[in-house]
């Protein structure tokens, strides 16, 4: 992305913009607070969170409306801080202005260079209504965009999650292309385990609880994921997100009972050989478990691709022995890198923990898709060992791992 340097003047008066749009919003100058001139001039600084979920707000307090957010390890640039709560004024790419709690975020660049604001505290907003599911049949919203931002253009509510539009759309207010969805109910099923199946084209995903349990979010033809979970007798929060990009669109969710999956019997022996942790590959051991534990069932060597990590196994095993779920994977190789700062990412399906010389810098351990990331500062140069532990519990398993050097 490339960065513009902006005066002095012109960013205050952007901030004043901003500002001045939360007091229209909030209906008086006290309600939105009263922003002083800035102190300070930015200096490139960016935000980058580190929790899965972050608010963004109108004003620098959990007083003010959430106006967007940001998921784990995404990153906006910082214009300004409040000089009494600490919170960070954020203006992201998608025109998105607002503050976010310090406790919430990673600062990278200069955080003394950034202009200083005294905002008045808020008078406490009530909370927005939330659309009641209906008790039979799911609430659906359509929006006019791919990322179910604004409000939805279209709500009814329908029975089943069945659709097939082809080149058309849910109805005349939602256009044929570039449109979103979010389908959402409470149901209590009896106890037991149960396939849940998505079908999509374009993108989808399906949260129970809020909980990810199954997500394809990117651009493709029709295609159908499984996983089998299980569901206790109360009652639980289901949601589905689907956006169409261009051309066919169509998803659909099934729900059917199940029998609880089945763990194949663990190998008793290893493969025999030398295994040593090779340069710029990697030496990977898997588990028919979840944690790691005991001996590995399977060892094999991995050469690096397009990203020095990258490996999809769908609904299948991963090697000759393995589970094809409920198993875990560690894979170390010995790298070199320039001395330098460098940005780590990963996104995988369930869970992973990515160690540099044995420091863990990503810890992302619990089931669902992911997509963590994290920072590791003044790395010297020469070559370091990566290990990289993953676990998958049920439904697709893949993992992916890159980095890169930043300033």
């Amino acid at each position: 992305m490339k960065r513009h340097k902006t005066s002095y003047f012109m960013r205050a008066l952007v901030v004043f913009a901003a500002s001045l749009m939360l007091v229209l919003a909030t209906g008086t100058a006290a309600q939105a607070g009263a922003v002083a001139a800035p102190l300070a001039q930015s200096g490139g600084t960016i935000a980058v969170a580190k929790a899965d979920s972050v608010n963004i707000r109108s004003g620098p307090s959990t007083g003010y409306p959430v106006v967007g957010s940001l998921a784990y390890g995404q990153s906006c640039p910082v214009i300004g801080r409040d000089t009494i709560s600490g919170w960070w004024l954020l203006q992201c790419p998608n025109g998105v202005t607002g503050w976010v709690s310090p406790d919430l975020v990673n600062i990278i660049g200069d955080p003394n260079g950034v202009p200083l604001y005294t905002v008045a505290g808020p008078t406490p907003s009530q909370p927005q209504p939330q659309p009641t599911p209906p008790p039979s049949g799911w609430s659906a919203s359509y929006f006019a965009n791919r990322d179910l931002q604004g409000n939805p253009v279209l709500v009814q509510t329908v029975q089943d999650i069945n659709f097939n539009w082809g080149y058309g759309s849910p109805g005349p207010s939602v256009p044929p292309d570039y449109f979103s969805a979010r389908y959402q109910r409470t149901m209590t099923m009896s106890p037991g385990y149960y396939e849940f199946t998505l079908g999509m084209d374009d993108g989808a995903r399906l949260l129970i609880d809020g909980q990810v349990v199954i997500n394809d979010w990117r651009i493709g033809s029709f295609r159908q994921i499984s996983t089998v979970r299980y569901v206790d007798g109360n009652a639980h929060n289901y949601v589905v997100e689907y956006f169409e990009d261009t051309g066919q669109a169509a998803v659909q969710l099934s729900i059917q009972p199940s029998a609880p999956p089945q763990p194949q019997p663990p190998q008793p022996q290893p493969p025999s050989g030398n295994w040593t942790v090779p340069q710029n590959q990697w030496l990977a051991q898997f588990f028919n478990n979840t944690d790691l534990a005991g001996g590995p069932a399977y060892i094999q060597y991995v050469g690096r691709g397009a990203y020095p990590l990258d490996l999809d196994w769908g609904n299948g095993s991963p090697a000759p022995g393995v589970n094809a779920d409920y198993f875990s994977t560690k894979f170390e190789g010995v790298f070199y890198f320039d001395a330098g700062n460098y940005q780590f990412y990963s996104r995988v399906d369930d869970g992973v923990r990515v160690y540099i010389d044995n420091i863990l810098l990503i810890d992302a351990w619990y089931d669902g898709y992911k997509e963590p990331s994290n920072t590791f500062r003044q790395l010297g140069g020469g070559n370091h060992t990566i290990r990289v532990e993953f676990y998958e519990r049920t439904g697709t398993a893949f993992v992916r791992v890159w980095w890169s050097r930043i300033n």
